[in-house]
């Protein structure tokens, strides 16, 4: 009997751990879901951007403030997508967060040059897609964050605190 304690009290330990470790892949899992549909609205607002300026007949200037900000963006948000990078860190969000303002006011620029040069059924087209887009993207942004903080406070509790530096879970930043 005394040699089958040790066993016993190593599978109640490893199945422990599994437990710990599959419920943090759980919650980073759904992090990760959340930023995804963050950046696809971010996304959708680049889409809608970008038709705006193949479409336009606004001023160029203002056509390519726009574009150029929608670009911007773009490349930030892919230049945060590496392998294996589950989250930005505070300086990439503070970077996507500037692009995203960026990208807004040169819409709003674009908006108010197109009123009297651009079709009206075209241009409140753009407009709607927008606004559903730009809606919806504080929203996506403050769901993430909330899962992440979900996963924030798993981190720190016991008993996923004790070993989940060992298994390789990290804190991230919010977006």
């Amino acid at each position: 009997m005394n040699i089958a304690l040790p066993w016993i009290a190593g599978a109640l330990v490893v199945f422990w751990l599994v437990g710990v470790h599959n419920r943090l892949l759980r919650l980073r899992a759904a992090a990760v879901d959340a930023r995804a549909v963050f950046e696809r609205t971010l996304r959708a607002l680049i889409a809608v951007a970008s038709e705006a300026v193949s479409s336009a007949k606004a001023s160029e200037a203002i056509c390519s403030a726009l574009e150029a900000a929608a670009l911007a963006l773009e490349a930030g948000l892919k230049s945060y997508k590496a392998p294996r990078r589950f989250f930005w860190s505070p300086q990439e969000r503070a970077d996507v967060g500037a692009l995203w303002e960026r990208l807004q006011q040169a819409w709003l620029a674009y908006a108010v040059a197109a009123e009297g040069v651009e079709e009206p059924a075209v241009l409140q087209a753009l407009r709607d897609r927008w606004q559903a887009a730009d809606t919806q993207a504080p929203l996506d942004r403050s769901a993430a964050n909330l899962t992440i903080a979900d996963y924030q406070t798993a981190l720190s509790q016991a008993p996923a605190a004790w070993v989940s530096r060992l298994m390789g879970f990290r804190w991230m930043a919010l977006l």
